[in-house]
């Protein structure tokens, strides 16, 4: 467990960091499943304090992908040297010297995600255009080379593999074995945008806002190289769940109006995939709810508003 890592042996990250800052304390951050983080607290020798964020990623997630910690470390590096506000990566470690897991070291983003804005219109302006900039990552001149990602995994492949993966248990409540049965006949699909960069995982609890602008985005371990509709997706679901059709059309079409020139034909097909992600996993997105400030989102709603989702989606086809 992450709470079971020393204080000395955190002592001794940040001395591999920069060897004149002191370690003071460490917090464990609640939140994603995908990770467990520490929260650093460490001093310079002016006596100012800053903040680290150490990263470990699940042992799912390092079974499926063992060099996950240094694909994701890579990437903030190109991300971060491109312009994005994406967390600063500071340390790696493969090595099993100090901690017998991966594990890497970013800066801390101030600010929050936003469960409740105040402005929804803005945060919806706001988020669609991000998204559009991560998947114009590798598109032009000024936007580097695609190519330097190439240890980023393939989508289409992993839908391939998704696909054909039989789970212990089918989620009945969500429909599964039909959905799958559908997907099936559907994939693979003929491609008809340019791949780019995918965050994998775009929704409110990885976007950090600080009065009322959009300062960064975290949690990259599920980052692909693919079709940009496939993200979209993922985008349109979370906004679904969160504020509703009118939120999750609306932000549909601000992402569109920043790209125009894509082929959305697809984007049914899309959208029937991603409502494969949370089958056997809804229950535990809907608890998690509550601790983000909205009761009202719940395993009913979500149910009711993924039962619409798919049936969108079937009538577009």
């Amino acid at each position: 467990m992450m709470s079971l890592i020393p204080d000395h042996t955190l002592q001794q990250i940040v001395h591999r960091i920069n060897p004149h800052h002191e370690f003071v304390n460490a917090q464990p951050l609640i939140g994603g499943a995908s990770a467990q983080v520490l929260l650093l607290d460490v001093k310079q020798t002016d006596g100012e304090r800053l903040k680290y964020l150490l990263r470990i990623h699940s042992e799912i997630d390092r079974k499926r992908n063992p060099d996950l910690a240094s694909n994701e470390f890579k990437l903030l590096k190109t991300l971060r040297a491109l312009g994005l506000p994406v967390p600063t990566p500071f340390y790696l470690d493969v090595s099993g010297e100090l901690h017998a897991v991966p594990y890497l070291v970013t800066g801390y983003i101030e600010g929050a995600p936003d469960f409740s804005p105040q402005d929804l219109p803005n945060f919806i302006r706001q988020s669609a255009e991000m998204l559009t900039q991560i998947h114009r990552v590798g598109q032009g001149a000024q936007q580097g080379d695609l190519s330097a990602l190439g240890f980023l995994s393939d989508r289409a492949a992993h839908v391939q593999w998704w696909l054909h993966y039989q789970p212990e248990s089918m989620d009945e409540s969500l429909n599964e074995a039909q959905l799958r049965d559908t997907l099936r006949q559907l994939f693979p699909l003929e491609s008809m945008n340019q791949v780019t960069l995918l965050h994998g995982d775009f929704w409110a609890g990885n976007l950090i806002w600080q009065k009322g602008k959009l300062v960064g985005v975290i949690d990259w371990e599920d980052a692909e190289i693919g079709d940009p509709l496939s993200d979209l997706s993922i985008a349109r679901l979370d906004m679904l769940w969160a504020f509703g059709q009118a939120t999750m059309h609306d932000f549909t079409k601000a992402y569109q109006a920043f790209l125009p020139h894509l082929d959305y034909g697809n984007l049914p097909r899309w959208d029937l995939f991603t409502a494969l992600r949370p089958a056997n996993q809804l229950a535990d997105w809907a608890a998690a709810w509550t601790g983000y400030g909205r009761p009202d989102v719940t395993l009913t709603t979500m149910r009711e508003s993924h039962q619409w989702f798919v049936k969108q989606a079937m009538e577009k086809l």
